[in-house]
Parts: structure tokens; sequence; C-alpha cells
């Protein structure tokens, strides 16, 4: 493993949106949200978008959540996470996914949930070790023969970590 990297978590501003978008496309290539759908979650008043800032200021990683509503109850989506290659396994993902979870449990909401594609090892291995379970399986969720693993995680933990 590398060693972990200096950074300080700070939400994202509208100002940032071409350089998450560009890191986002390196991350997940034709699976990337546009950068439409980036501005679009950023202006909602219910997202919650972090990024993590180096000691140099470049943006190591991000991530975006936001707070919805699944059978009456409030649940954290998380849409997004994207952290730059020359960060990776310094601990950049665990710490936005944290503090991701703070913030949603601090606004009310008792789960989080996300999709993952079934061949995205690290992400995989990551959620696993933030607590997620992985409920089911999304046949074609990311187009044909491509399939994702729906994840959930009881936020009560996260409260109680802060």
């Amino acid at each position: 493993m590398k060693d972990e990297v200096e950074f300080v978590i700070k939400g994202v501003e509208i100002g940032d949106l071409k350089a998450l978008h560009r890191l986002e496309l390196e991350c997940f290539g034709r699976d990337a949200y546009s950068e439409l759908v980036l501005k679009l979650l950023l202006m909602d008043s219910r997202s919650i978008a972090l990024k993590a800032i180096t000691g140099g200021g470049s943006i190591a990683g991000f991530v975006i959540g936001r707070l919805e509503r699944v059978e009456g109850r409030p649940v954290g989506r998380i849409y997004t996470i994207s952290v730059d290659p020359l960060f990776r396994k310094r601990g950049v993902a665990k710490a936005l996914m944290r503090r991701l979870e703070d913030e949603l449990a601090a606004r009310g909401c008792v789960e989080a949930v996300l999709e993952v594609a079934v061949d995205n090892y690290p992400a995989l291995k990551l959620y696993e070790s933030l607590g997620f379970e992985f409920t089911g399986i999304l046949r074609n969720y990311y187009g044909p023969g491509r399939h994702a693993y729906r994840a959930r995680k009881t936020l009560s933990e996260s409260i109680i970590r802060s």
C-alpha cells in the first residue's frame, strides 16, 4: 500500500465542475456522468458534494451523495466517487466516504445506498471495508451484459463514530 497522502476535505464549489468532470471521465470512461449531470447534482439542494484537496491544491478525489426518500424513509444515495489514480490506495476514498456518511446521518438519513459494477474490484473492496452489504444484482445496469450490485449500509454506525 502506498503512503497516506495529506489532504483536507471541503465542500465542492460549482467552479470545480470542469475538474470534477475530467476526473470522473478518467475514472469511469464511457460510464462517467456527463458534465451536465454533475452540474445538476451540484446545484441540487439535496446533494452533498465533497472534495479532497492535497497540500498542493490538487483535487485528489470527490464524492457526491444525495438525500432521497425511499418508502418514506430518508436515505442517502451515493452517486459517484472518483479518486485521481495518483492518490489511490492512500486513504482518500475511505475518508471521503466516511465524511459523506456522517453528513448524511447528520441530515437524518438512516441508510446509504449505492450501485457498483460487479467487476469494479477496488470499489467492491472499499465498500465492503466500510460495512456496506451487497443486497442484490442489477442485470444489465450499465448496458447489455454489464451488471451491478446494489449495496446498502445502516448509518447509525456513522452517528456513533461522530
